[in-house]
């Protein structure tokens, strides 16, 4: 992903959306500060957290109640062979002041997960 630009990449899935948002935890887990699929809310100590996961894709967000550091989407949309999605930051990199590790992280640990799941990523850049 370049600095200059929000968007990541896209990718086509095998997969039924269910178990595509299987595997879309096991990329965000590891950056996750709770790494567990339930979503919830910022606190007052900043942490790494889904703010989404549902049939529709996964949102992680970094920050406190605060401040939000960065927000990542990932959009899922059903096709007759699996789905589809579109990965994305709220900001550009360059824009990431706070906990750029865990956003180089996510795009890293999805890229990972999907060549073991079969999951065709297009323009899909890591950083």
């Amino acid at each position: 992903m370049g600095r200059f630009t929000k968007r990541v990449g896209s990718f086509d899935s095998p997969h039924s959306v269910e178990d595509t948002l299987e595997v879309l935890f096991n990329g965000v887990a590891e950056q996750l500060s709770t790494p567990s699929p339930t979503v919830s809310m910022p606190g007052v100590e900043a942490a790494v957290y889904l703010s989404r996961f549902d049939t529709t894709g996964v949102t992680v967000t970094a920050g406190n109640k605060i401040d939000t550091y960065f927000t990542f989407y990932v959009d899922l949309t059903p096709t007759t062979s699996g789905c589809t999605g579109e990965a994305y930051f709220d900001r550009r990199m360059g824009a990431i002041n706070r906990w750029m590790g865990n956003a180089m992280g996510l795009t890293g640990g999805l890229s990972l997960v999907f060549q073991r799941c079969s999951v065709r990523t297009r323009g899909w850049t890591i950083a």
